[in-house]
């Protein structure tokens, strides 16, 4: 397989890890699905539907590319995972990047008693939060617990937070506060044997 592939992959591989945990879910907070053929993941991953004869359609909050429509009216919470190569090393190992950002309206960012989740619902997930947590802080948590609980990721190998900025601030305009997360992922590529007559 291609080193381009696998970087694909990767996304999808972390977005299913994403979308199986409870807690990660809830933080999100999606909207319910208006029909009953759609599921909590189809509103995380958003997409267009037609069931008996009616469109539906949701504009997601978990990607696999960095983008997110700037006309976005309801307030929510978003996380792209995103990969870059950046070295291949004797045509044998391949080092990738693996970003996963998480930004929310400024208005989400606080989690209070009024809140979904609420600051109990939180603290039953583990975290301290007083008397407010901050969303993004807490995302940024369960999501690098997701990643160290599976260090190993069936077909990707071992995944290790970056030396230098592991976490920063990301936003992609005001009305938006977040971090990315940023990991190192070392892969052996495949050796193709080839035999001349």
């Amino acid at each position: 397989m291609s080193n381009l592939y696998n970087a694909s992959r990767y996304k999808n591989v972390i977005i299913n890890l994403l979308l199986k945990n409870n807690d990660f879910v809830t933080l999100m907070n999606p909207q319910k699905p208006p029909h009953n053929q759609l599921e909590i993941q189809d509103m995380l991953l958003g997409g267009t539907w037609f069931i008996d004869r009616k469109k539906y359609e949701v504009q997601g909050q978990l990607f696999d590319h960095n983008f997110v429509d700037d006309t976005t009216d309801e307030e929510k919470t978003f996380v792209f995972v995103e990969t870059d190569i950046n070295m291949i090393r004797q045509n044998i190992f391949t080092d990738f990047g693996l970003y996963i950002c998480i930004f929310t309206s400024k208005s989400l960012i606080r989690i209070t008693d009024d809140t979904v989740p609420s600051i109990n619902e939180v603290e039953g997930m583990g975290y301290e939060v007083g008397h407010y947590g901050n969303r993004i802080d807490i995302l940024c948590d369960t999501v690098d617990r997701i990643l160290k609980g599976n260090r190993k990721i069936k077909g990707i190998g071992n995944i290790e937070p970056a030396e230098r900025g592991f976490c920063t601030l990301y936003s992609p305009n005001n009305k938006y506060y977040g971090k990315c997360l940023k990991y190192n992922v070392t892969n052996l590529n495949e050796v193709e044997n080839s035999c001349e007559n």
